[in-house]
Protein backbone atom coordinates (compact mmCIF):
# COMPACT_ATOMS: atom_id res chain seq x y z
CA UNK A 1 0.00 0.00 0.00
CA UNK A 2 1.43 3.63 -1.38
CA UNK A 3 -0.10 6.35 0.85
CA UNK A 4 0.28 10.39 0.23
CA UNK A 5 1.03 10.89 4.23
CA UNK A 6 2.87 8.54 6.41
CA UNK A 7 1.26 5.67 9.08
CA UNK A 8 1.53 7.41 12.57
CA UNK A 9 1.19 3.74 14.77
CA UNK A 10 -1.02 3.52 17.91
CA UNK A 11 -2.52 0.21 19.97
CA UNK A 12 -5.09 0.33 17.51
CA UNK A 13 -3.35 0.43 14.24
CA UNK A 14 -0.45 -1.80 13.43
CA UNK A 15 1.06 -3.39 10.73
CA UNK A 16 0.49 -6.66 10.21
CA UNK A 17 2.86 -9.31 9.83
CA UNK A 18 2.67 -11.36 6.40
CA UNK A 19 3.15 -14.91 5.74
CA UNK A 20 6.60 -16.02 4.87
CA UNK A 21 7.69 -17.86 2.13
CA UNK A 22 7.70 -21.65 3.82
CA UNK A 23 4.12 -20.13 6.05
CA UNK A 24 1.95 -24.16 5.68
CA UNK A 25 -1.88 -23.77 6.10
CA UNK A 26 -2.98 -27.10 5.93
CA UNK A 27 -6.27 -27.95 5.01
CA UNK A 28 -9.16 -27.02 7.49
CA UNK A 29 -6.70 -24.76 9.53
CA UNK A 30 -9.22 -21.62 11.55
CA UNK A 31 -9.04 -18.23 9.38
CA UNK A 32 -10.47 -15.12 9.71
CA UNK A 33 -11.52 -12.87 7.28
CA UNK A 34 -11.95 -8.73 7.86
CA UNK A 35 -13.84 -6.29 5.32
CA UNK A 36 -15.93 -3.57 4.99
CA UNK A 37 -17.72 -5.49 1.97
CA UNK A 38 -21.12 -6.28 1.51
CA UNK A 39 -23.38 -7.73 5.17
CA UNK A 40 -25.05 -9.90 2.85
CA UNK A 41 -25.83 -10.59 -1.47
CA UNK A 42 -26.57 -7.07 -2.57
CA UNK A 43 -27.04 -5.42 0.64
CA UNK A 44 -25.17 -2.22 1.68
CA UNK A 45 -21.08 -2.20 2.73
CA UNK A 46 -20.14 -2.50 6.07
CA UNK A 47 -20.00 0.92 7.87
CA UNK A 48 -17.83 -1.15 10.77
CA UNK A 49 -14.75 -3.25 9.85
CA UNK A 50 -16.15 -7.06 10.12
CA UNK A 51 -14.61 -10.45 10.63
CA UNK A 52 -15.97 -13.65 10.07
CA UNK A 53 -14.41 -17.28 10.79
CA UNK A 54 -13.58 -19.53 8.10
CA UNK A 55 -11.95 -22.28 7.53
CA UNK A 56 -9.50 -23.65 4.73
CA UNK A 57 -10.34 -25.76 1.69
CA UNK A 58 -8.61 -28.22 0.35
CA UNK A 59 -7.01 -27.47 -3.13
CA UNK A 60 -8.54 -30.19 -4.89
CA UNK A 61 -12.11 -29.69 -3.63
CA UNK A 62 -11.76 -26.15 -4.64
CA UNK A 63 -10.75 -26.82 -7.91
CA UNK A 64 -13.20 -29.55 -8.26
CA UNK A 65 -16.06 -26.90 -7.28
CA UNK A 66 -14.96 -24.17 -9.51
CA UNK A 67 -14.76 -26.52 -12.32
CA UNK A 68 -14.80 -23.54 -15.47
CA UNK A 69 -12.23 -21.99 -13.15
CA UNK A 70 -8.16 -22.87 -12.62
CA UNK A 71 -7.47 -22.56 -8.96
CA UNK A 72 -4.13 -22.48 -9.06
CA UNK A 73 -1.60 -22.80 -5.78
CA UNK A 74 -1.02 -19.27 -5.90
CA UNK A 75 -4.82 -19.01 -4.75
CA UNK A 76 -6.03 -19.96 -1.09
CA UNK A 77 -9.71 -21.15 -1.03
CA UNK A 78 -11.25 -20.12 2.21
CA UNK A 79 -14.88 -20.91 2.99
CA UNK A 80 -17.64 -23.02 5.44
CA UNK A 81 -18.51 -26.29 5.08
CA UNK A 82 -22.65 -25.63 6.03
CA UNK A 83 -25.33 -23.60 5.12
CA UNK A 84 -24.44 -20.25 7.44
CA UNK A 85 -24.06 -18.02 4.40
CA UNK A 86 -20.85 -16.78 6.23
CA UNK A 87 -17.95 -15.45 3.86
CA UNK A 88 -16.50 -12.86 2.23
CA UNK A 89 -18.51 -10.88 0.01
CA UNK A 90 -18.70 -8.24 -2.84
CA UNK A 91 -16.18 -5.24 -2.21
CA UNK A 92 -14.04 -7.34 0.50
CA UNK A 93 -11.90 -8.10 -2.24
CA UNK A 94 -8.64 -6.65 -0.86
CA UNK A 95 -9.48 -7.64 2.30
CA UNK A 96 -6.88 -9.71 4.84
CA UNK A 97 -7.35 -13.42 5.63
CA UNK A 98 -5.29 -14.25 8.31
CA UNK A 99 -4.15 -17.50 10.62
CA UNK A 100 -2.99 -16.73 14.05
CA UNK A 101 -2.73 -13.16 13.35
CA UNK A 102 -0.81 -13.29 10.34
CA UNK A 103 -1.73 -12.38 7.24
CA UNK A 104 -1.86 -15.57 4.62
CA UNK A 105 -4.34 -14.34 1.98
CA UNK A 106 -5.83 -10.99 0.05
CA UNK A 107 -9.56 -11.36 -1.20
CA UNK A 108 -9.80 -11.81 -4.66
CA UNK A 109 -13.11 -13.25 -5.67
CA UNK A 110 -16.21 -15.65 -5.19
CA UNK A 111 -19.20 -16.72 -6.49
CA UNK A 112 -22.28 -15.86 -4.59
CA UNK A 113 -21.71 -14.72 -1.11
CA UNK A 114 -21.27 -16.98 1.76
CA UNK A 115 -22.26 -19.64 -0.99
CA UNK A 116 -21.24 -22.82 1.09
CA UNK A 117 -20.22 -24.99 -2.37
CA UNK A 118 -17.84 -22.31 -4.13
CA UNK A 119 -15.21 -20.80 -1.45
CA UNK A 120 -13.96 -17.64 -1.45
CA UNK A 121 -10.53 -17.33 -3.27
CA UNK A 122 -7.81 -15.42 -1.67
CA UNK A 123 -4.52 -14.59 -2.74
CA UNK A 124 -1.75 -16.93 -1.24
CA UNK A 125 0.62 -14.39 0.59
CA UNK A 126 3.44 -16.66 0.35
CA UNK A 127 3.33 -16.93 -2.71
CA UNK A 128 4.19 -13.72 -3.35
CA UNK A 129 6.25 -12.82 0.01
CA UNK A 130 9.68 -12.02 -1.75
CA UNK A 131 8.07 -9.50 -4.24
CA UNK A 132 5.55 -7.53 -1.06
CA UNK A 133 9.88 -7.52 0.65
CA UNK A 134 11.06 -6.18 -2.66
CA UNK A 135 8.29 -3.66 -3.22
CA UNK A 136 7.24 -2.10 0.67
CA UNK A 137 9.11 0.82 2.49
CA UNK A 138 9.89 -1.11 5.82
CA UNK A 139 9.25 1.06 8.55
Amino acid sequence: MRTSNSISYTNVIQAAQIAGTTYDLPDNQRVWAAGWGHIFESGPNSEQLRHVHLEVINQNICNQRYGHFTITNNMLCAGVNDNSNRGQCLMDSGSPLYHNNVVVGVCSFGMVCGDPFHPNINVRVSRFTEWIQRNSLMI
